[in-house]
């Protein structure tokens, strides 16, 4: 019985070559080979849902089982059990395992109903490494696929693997290799994927994790714990941003960053995160903002502001803000694909390993209470008297609900009866985003207009805009008293 301890990196197509030829790699010897690997499972996906991954591969003229667990895993950094020994032919052999760890992981129930379920086809090539602390590492390139029946998507990943040393020293080699390649921390196994594929689920955008917090915990374990949560998000969204066009990648990768910078604020003084990475990481966030506030115009504002537009208006409308959405989504894109954006994810990732938060005083729960609160306080503030507030006074209270929004997400889980706080408080920022979208579309609409060609219809665009704005403010302010009235369940 072992354990295996790797990092895992997501790589883009089109850099494979890059990698390969990297400085670090081209000082040793790689060698090849083409593996076809089959995972094992009952119908209904019974050792999946249990975390265990049975698989044979052909290796050479022969065949391999091997037996996993889930484990740990943060930051495409894994260590779980596991067993591997030789068998005859492509099928499981469990006389081969250790009888108590075999019978305990895989059900007899479940042994008669195994079966190919999915296969991976690739070329691995690796190198053996040694790091400056004398640790070995393996480092493999996988490039090929992932197939079930007749579904299959493709594979580009790398591993670094532990051979003896220090865990650590997977984030200093992997961040050597992420100084000239994109090379994003990515937990999604290949049997995951597997899975997922086989069972007919695609991939789709990663919502915002829920961070595993208890009453006990010190503040700077649970902020370790939120900080991951936050990074997972943003980086388990990054391929589909830079491989797919649905927008909502961009959208929860703008969300992870808020979410991210919003905790390092809380816990600046507690738990400071490493500054460099964080201020680069907020650049990233304002190249998604710009890209994500023209995708709400041009797919949700634009739409109903076209209604009433002469054709050849429209069409002249309609294609400034296509080529204007297409311009920031470039840049965002532009700055995702950096190399520096994995090295800084695994450098922050790397940093939450060294310090997980000292023991003891203050407690998660008596910190986040009194943050929540005067985030809370700041809210009430900037909402006083909202109908008579200026533009940048409305924005001022936005982004402070917001905070308190990401503050409650994160940390409410400490706290119960939430259910009729978090419901207002979710009209509340609906209401506010409606405005901010109305705001911003008055924006886009004079920056489409600059050389006046739209003429008098721009103007009447924008009076239309300016109305709805007027609607909003004046649903707004009941909510916002309704809001005032509830009682703080964190208190």
């Amino acid at each position: 019985m072992s354990s295996e301890t790797e990092l895992k990196l997501w790589l883009q197509e089109g850099d494979i070559e890059a990698f390969r030829s990297l400085p670090r790699l081209k000082r040793s010897r790689p060698r090849q080979a083409r593996l076809r690997t089959l995972y094992f499972d009952t119908p209904d996906f019974a050792l999946a849902r249990h975390g265990i991954a049975l698989r044979v591969r052909r290796i050479g003229r022969g065949w391999v089982q091997t037996l996993k667990t889930e484990g740990e895993r943060s930051g495409g950094l894994s260590k779980r059990l596991e067993l591997e020994t030789a068998v005859d032919k492509p099928v499981p052999d469990f006389s081969r395992l250790p009888a108590e760890t075999a019978d305990r992981l895989i059900k007899k129930k479940w042994r008669a109903r195994l079966a190919p379920v999915y296969e991976t086809r690739f070329l691995r090539t690796a190198w053996n490494l040694r790091t400056p602390d004398g640790s070995r590492v393996e480092a493999a390139l996988d490039v090929g696929e992932i197939v079930a029946g007749k579904k299959s998507e493709p594979l580009c990943e790398v591993e670094l693997e532990l051979k003896s040393g220090s865990a650590e020293a997977l984030y200093v080699l992997a961040h050597t290799l992420a100084q000239q390649v994109l090379l994003v921390p990515f937990d999604a196994s290949k049997a995951e994927r597997g899975v997922r594929l086989a069972a007919g689920r695609p991939g789709k955008p990663a919502g915002a994790l829920q961070a595993r917090l208890h009453k006990s915990m010190p503040a700077g374990a649970g902020f370790a714990q939120i900080a991951r949560a936050g990074l997972a998000q943003l980086q388990a969204n990054l391929p589909g941003l830079l491989q797919e066009k649905d927008p909502e990648y961009l959208h929860q990768a703008r969300v992870a960053v808020r979410r991210l910078r919003s905790a390092a604020r809380l816990f600046k003084n507690n738990c400071p995160l490493p500054a460099a990475e964080m201020a680069r990481i907020a650049e990233l966030g304002r190249a998604l903002g710009a890209a994500r506030d023209w995708d709400v115009f041009v797919l949700d504002t634009m739409p109903s502001l076209l209604e009433a537009v002469p054709p050849a208006e429209k069409t002249l409308l309609s294609g400034r803000a296509q080529a204007a959405r297409r311009k920031a989504r470039d840049a965002a894109l532009g700055f995702v694909r950096r190399p520096q954006t994995g090295a800084d994810l695994l450098a922050l990732h790397h940093w939450l390993n060294m310090h997980p938060g000292a023991p003891g005083k203050p407690a998660l729960v008596k910190l986040a209470a009194r943050r929540i609160d005067r985030l809370h306080a700041a809210v009430l503030a900037a909402g006083e008297g909202f109908a008579e507030k200026t533009p940048q006074e409305r924005h001022v209270l936005r982004i402070r609900v917001k905070r308190l929004r990401y503050a409650l997400e994160s940390m409410g889980s400490l706290f119960g009866g939430q259910k009729k706080f978090a419901a207002s408080f979710a009209i509340l920022q609906d209401e506010l985003g409606a405005l901010n979208d109305a705001v911003t579309a008055l924006g886009f609409l004079g920056r489409l207009n600059q050389d006046g060609r739209l003429g008098a219809m721009a103007a009447k665009l924008a009076e239309s805009v300016e109305a709805r704005m007027q609607e909003r403010i004046s649903e707004i302010e009941p909510t916002l008293q309704q809001f005032f009235r509830l009682a703080p369940p964190w208190r």
